[in-house]
Order: structure tokens, then C-alpha cells, then sequence
């Protein structure tokens, strides 16, 4: 199997490539959240990958098949820690596809996000928000290297 990865910019960036990421969201969404997006949701997802194609400081990178097909994504940003005045990478979104999984095409795209982080940003943290209810994600995140740090609390 010849899995490609590839950064995405502005120039290679279409609405086909765009929705096939919003399809491929949306099953992300059916399988964590067991919902569909809905079109305001759909909007949102394609202004803020529209966001990231036009900023020095997000990444998207797509993997594709042999057919060219999008079978997986992984979105990344830079952030400021204002407490220290320091910068560092978050991985906001991975997704594969079920039927490409367990083929290390996650982890080529972590590995795609953290060099992006280095070589473009000269940063070495890199933090990923996971639900700690969400044991693969967890053993997965653990496995390319992260570790827990903390517990976000909130109301929801």
C-alpha cells in the first residue's frame, strides 16, 4: 500500500480536498460523538481550515491512497503560553479512516506535524487535548511518545 503525506497550502488547497476533509470530519464526529455535523458546523470547519491555509502559524496535512483518495488528516497550530511567554505546537485533529488504521498512517501524520513544529517554529512541546474516556486515543498518544500531564476540568 503507497500511503502519500502532504502539507497543504494555499495553492493546493480546493473545495474537492475540502470536502473530502469535511467528510471525513463528519465521520470522525458519527464515531466520537455518535452526530453528524450539521451545515453551520460544516462552515465553520471550512473557515478554519481556510484559517490555517492563511497563517504562518497552522498546518493541515492530508494522506492520501494509490487512488488518491483522502484517507486521513491531522491539523496542527502553534500557541503562546502567555504565563511564560513561551511557544509551543498543539495538535488540534488526527483522523484516519477505519479501514487504514493499525497501518501507522497516524503516526506518519504526528510525525509530519512535529517536524513541521521544529523546522518551522523551532518548538519542541507539543500538546494534544484527549478525552479521558477515550482509551485508544489515550493508548495511541502514549504510544508516539506523549505523556499525561495534566487534567482539564470543565461543565459540560
Amino acid at each position: 500500500m503507497n500511503i502519500h503525506i502532504q502539507l497543504l497550502t494555499k495553492d493546493s488547497m480546493n473545495q474537492k480536498i475540502g470536502n473530502e476533509i469535511l467528510e471525513l470530519w463528519n465521520e470522525n464526529a458519527k464515531e466520537t460523538a455518535d452526530c453528524e455535523l450539521e451545515k453551520s458546523d460544516r462552515e465553520a470547519i471550512l473557515n478554519q481550515l481556510e484559517q490555517y491555509l492563511q497563517s504562518q502559524y497552522g498546518a493541515i496535512y492530508i494522506a492520501t491512497n494509490e487512488n488518491h483518495q483522502i484517507i486521513g488528516f491531522g491539523l496542527a497550530s502553534i500557541k503562546k503560553e502567555l504565563m511564560y511567554d513561551t511557544i509551543y505546537g498543539q495538535i488540534d485533529e488526527i483522523y484516519v479512516l477505519p479501514a487504514y488504521r493499525r497501518q501507522k498512517i497516524a503516526k506518519r501524520l504526528v510525525d509530519e506535524l512535529v517536524n513541521w513544529f521544529n523546522e518551522k517554529h523551532d518548538t519542541s512541546v507539543v500538546n494534544v487535548y484527549v478525552d479521558l474516556e477515550n482509551d485508544l486515543a489515550l493508548e495511541f498518544w502514549e504510544g508516539v511518545g506523549l505523556e499525561r500531564e495534566f487534567f482539564m476540568l470543565s461543565n459540560n
